[in-house]
């Protein structure tokens, strides 16, 4: 045992000599028998010896990070310099300022969430909108003081009525809410988005829930009727409830209601006369759809009264709003079916040739798309279904705010001089993330739009080519002896207000929904036997 022991002692020594014969004059490490490292110079702070520092023993070892720099200090004047600035009128001045504090100070300081706050307002009235929307939204998450999360709700509610992240604000703040502590009118309004919330996801006994909370006689409580009718008509199938018709019609007459909803409400009632055969209904419901003044109106509205006055026989009614759809203002609306109604009122009038020309305009009007249809090509790359499916319901909200973030990405480009690198260097990553999100968004909700918009070409291309068919058996059939022709339908004289002209293709916005298309009758009826 004592020789085992004087063994280890000697051989102990001899690895001390062999360091310190390598590295004469530096003493060796008492962990790893390696030769020490000296001192960091006194201008480096010790930062290189704690960089180099190594835990543990034996090899492969794992550096120690260097810590990160102490935060800098902030003059609580900033904050102040920062307000002046801001309420001077000048929030190009007061947004670096107030972003420097924000970075700097910890959350729980008394300005932290006001710095927030005027931070976001100068990025809106600098036209950065989604930067302060998402200052806003931060202090809604965050909630470190009640005054100012009140604001920002209220600010955020605005945000609903314009292009927005529908995610970061419906979602993930007025659908997250703890609903408690807010005042009433932000309460109701939180109250409003949850229920949606719930109603995208199919949940209407919850949304049914947050409605009952509404404030009656309140403006989210007429959206929520609203929302709630237009939910029940989608899930409905075949026998749509008469009494929806009226409960539309009610809310159509509601002045809390914007404009726009009132016509989309009047719309439902139309359409929902129409699928039941109340076409003389339906007609008055179109006509009390109000629009504004020289405005050029709605080319889909336009085409579905030319369909209700073509059921009630009006032909030359139809007609001349099909004339109307011919007009700068729509001709790059994606409308199929306005050539097949137009076929169908020149078949029933025996102008077969017309009624076949109108038939291959819609193949000729949309044969690219047709193709791409029928070859499986990437539908979202032709541009009439593009255009078709970017025009209406989520995927125009979608692409009004990616829009809206490529406008404000090129403006923020003004500010790089002012905003300082670190300041712009955030918010422009701050628009690069939200617009690779906003593409995905965009694109996926594209995908399902288009492919609804190339089942509508379909339908109405199918529909085309029968017809094309009948009017070429009607072109042959021979005429018995005796036939003789149909009388003609009978129009209402021209009153004394009421002037007719030879159109010449010129159009004018009060007159488009006017128009009358005379067409007399060539169709004989057999009397021989």
């Amino acid at each position: 045992m004592i020789r085992a022991r004087l063994l280890l002692a000697s051989c102990c020594f001899a690895t001390s000599l062999a360091a310190s014969a390598q590295a004469p004059g530096k003493p060796a490490d008492p962990v790893t028998g390696e030769p020490a490292q000296p001192a960091a110079a006194a201008g480096d702070g010790g930062v290189a010896s704690i960089a180099t520092s190594t835990v543990g023993t034996g090899t492969g070892a794992a550096p120690v990070a260097a810590p990160p720099p102490p935060p800098k200090k902030i003059d609580p004047k900033l904050f102040d310099d920062a307000l002046n600035d801001y309420f001077a009128g000048r929030p190009r001045e007061a947004a670096p300022k107030l972003f420097e504090y924000t970075e700097n100070v910890p959350s729980t300081d008394e300005n932290y969430a006001w710095a927030q706050f005027f931070l976001a307002r100068s990025l809106i009235e600098l036209k950065l909108h989604h930067a302060g929307a998402v200052y806003l939204a931060r202090i809604a998450r965050e909630r470190t003081n009640p005054a100012v999360l009140t604001k920002a709700l209220a600010e955020l509610q605005l945000f609903t009525d314009r292009a927005h992240d529908e995610v970061m604000i419906d979602e993930q703040v007025f659908g997250a809410l703890d609903l408690g502590f807010l005042p009433e009118d932000i309460a109701g309004y939180a109250h409003y988005q949850q229920g949606l919330v719930d109603l995208r996801v199919g949940n209407e006994r919850w949304a049914t829930t947050h409605f009952a909370k509404l404030p009656e006689g309140g403006t989210e409580a007429s959206r929520a009727k609203y929302a709630m009718l237009v939910t029940r008509l989608k899930q409905a199938k075949k026998d749509l409830p008469k009494e929806m018709i009226d409960q539309f019609f009610e809310l159509a007459q509601d002045p809390k209601l914007t404009q726009d909803a009132r016509n989309d409400a009047m719309l439902a009632v139309a359409r929902l006369r129409y699928e039941l055969a109340d076409y003389t209904g339906a007609l008055d419901a179109y006509n009390l759809v109000k629009l504004p003044s020289l405005d050029p109106g709605r080319a889909a509205l336009y085409l579905e009264e030319a369909w209700t006055r073509y059921q009630l026989g009006q032909v030359h009614a139809a007609m001349g709003l099909l004339t109307t759809l011919d007009a700068p203002s729509f001709r790059e609306e994606f409308l199929p079916d306005k050539f097949l109604l137009k076929a169908l009122i020149y078949r029933d009038l025996c102008h077969y040739l017309p009624a076949k020309r109108s038939a291959k305009e819609l193949t000729r009007r949309y044969s690219e798309s047709l193709d791409a249809v029928r070859d499986r090509d990437d539908l979202t790359r032709d541009p009439r279904l593009l255009r078709a499916a970017s025009a209406r319901g989520s995927t125009r909200r979608a692409r009004q705010f990616l829009e809206s973030l490529e406008l404000e990405g090129e403006q923020l480009g003004r500010f790089a001089g002012t905003f300082g690198e670190r300041m712009f260097g955030y918010m422009t990553r701050l628009y690069d993330l939200s617009r690779a999100e906003a593409v995905r968004i965009y694109q996926q909700r594209l995908t399902e739009a288009v492919r609804v918009e190339a089942d509508k070409l379909l339908r109405a291309a199918e529909q085309v080519r029968l017809m094309e068919y009948e009017v070429g058996l009607k072109l042959y059939e021979r005429v018995k002896k005796g036939a003789k022709l149909v009388a003609l339908i009978e129009e209402e004289p021209l009153k004394a207000n009421q002037v007719s002209f030879k159109f010449t293709d010129e159009y004018w916005n009060d007159e488009l929904r006017t128009y009358r298309f005379s067409l007399k009758s060539r169709c004989i009826e057999e009397t021989a036997r």
